[in-house]
């Protein structure tokens, strides 16, 4: 996955520990609006919704991320969002990227840059 380069998705995962690799059904919603999130998403294929205050925003794709890489942070996120399509998730704890951000600072900022922000 591109959003790991160079590092491979493998070894996102040993420096990450257990990760999930889901599928969920058109319509899940994943994060709710200004509730706490523990979990950071990659998308494997298939697309989610990113929504703010009912509306939609964009439309995130594969290789896209979203969710909470800071543990201490906890808190509200600032959109919701939902599966578009079938969607493919690998799924990471916040304590988990977290430790990986810490073994590898710059994969911190490529992660926060690839966050979908305040749009």
């Amino acid at each position: 996955m591109q959003i790991f380069a160079p590092v491979t998705v493998t070894d996102a995962r040993s420096l990450a520990g257990p990760t999930l690799e889901v599928t969920v059904s058109p319509g899940t919603e994943l994060v709710h609006e200004g509730h706490p999130l523990g979990t950071f998403f990659v998308i494997r294929s298939g697309t989610a919704e990113l929504r703010r205050c009912g509306r939609l925003v964009r439309v995130l794709h594969t290789g896209e991320c979203f969710g909470e890489i800071d543990a201490a942070a906890y808190r509200p996120q600032p959109y919701t969002v939902i599966a578009g399509a079938e969607l493919r998730l690998l799924t990471f704890s916040t304590l988990g990227i977290g430790r990986m951000c810490t073994t590898l600072p710059h994969l911190r900022q490529r992660l926060l840059a690839a966050l979908p922000g305040e749009e």
